[in-house]
């Protein structure tokens, strides 16, 4: 079967402020994509052996909306993962006070961290290099902002854990069927944008500099989902 082409599109959610009713629907209908991708069980299992190795884990998550997707996830693994440090960050930010409560509840130091990526990304401090993790996030990105964001996670981060659309036609057929669950008209748009925006292969490991350096994996997760993993070798 021939690959489908990988194609960039606007997005309707990223172009809505952040209280559009249709916004705040579609993050609702997002919530339950996630569980039916099964993305929050993806990312706490492909993070469990990172985060347990790690004197004092510090999490960051790249486009974390809400903050609803790890508090599941820390939810699941926190007697585990004992005092993890998180920063939610997210050019519009929309986290809810009860969920950082929550957070905090379960022994996770917690912070919102309103920025664009990019400018984080530019702005580490000296000897920070925290586990990233991304959810339906990277497929924004393609090109040269694609490969400068890869770049930009290499040079800061310990470790990187993302969760993406597969660019499939499974995929695609599902994208199409969300309207029968009750979708609205920004998160059906949006989730087949996502599927032709998604990755395949080693398309993202192809993009990360110094592979020799890092531990990589990369592989369709679920039969929607693709997962990324890259873990700096220890020396």
């Amino acid at each position: 079967m021939t690959s489908m082409k990988r194609i960039v599109e606007p997005e309707w959610l990223d172009t809505l402020p952040a209280h559009d009713p249709r916004a705040v629907r579609s993050r609702s209908d997002l919530h339950r994509i996630n569980r039916l991708m099964r993305n929050q069980s993806v990312l706490g299992d492909a993070l469990d052996g990172i985060v347990r190795g790690t004197p004092s884990p510090r999490l960051v998550e790249l486009g974390a909306g809400d903050g609803t997707l790890l508090l599941r996830v820390a939810r699941r693994h926190a007697k585990r993962w004992p005092r993890v440090a998180l920063g939610l960050l997210d050019v519009q930010p929309v986290v809810r006070a009860e969920t950082l409560t929550r957070y905090r509840e379960l022994g996770w130091d917690v912070r919102v961290i309103g920025a664009d990526v990019f400018d984080w990304l530019a702005h580490a401090e000296p000897g920070d290099a925290p586990i990233v993790v991304a959810n339906l996030f990277m497929h924004h990105f393609e090109g040269a902002r694609l490969q400068a964001l890869v770049d930009g996670i290499a040079d800061r981060a310990h470790a990187f854990v993302c969760c993406e659309p597969q660019r499939s036609r499974l995929a695609l057929t599902g994208s199409r069927l969300l309207g029968l669950i009750g979708c609205n008209d920004v998160t059906r748009h949006d989730a087949v944008a996502s599927v032709h925006a998604g990755f395949i292969g080693e398309e993202l490991a192809s993009l990360w500099p110094h592979p020799e350096e890092w531990m990589l994996s990369e592989s369709p997760a679920t039969p929607f989902g693709h997962l990324f993993t890259a873990v700096r070798r220890q020396h």
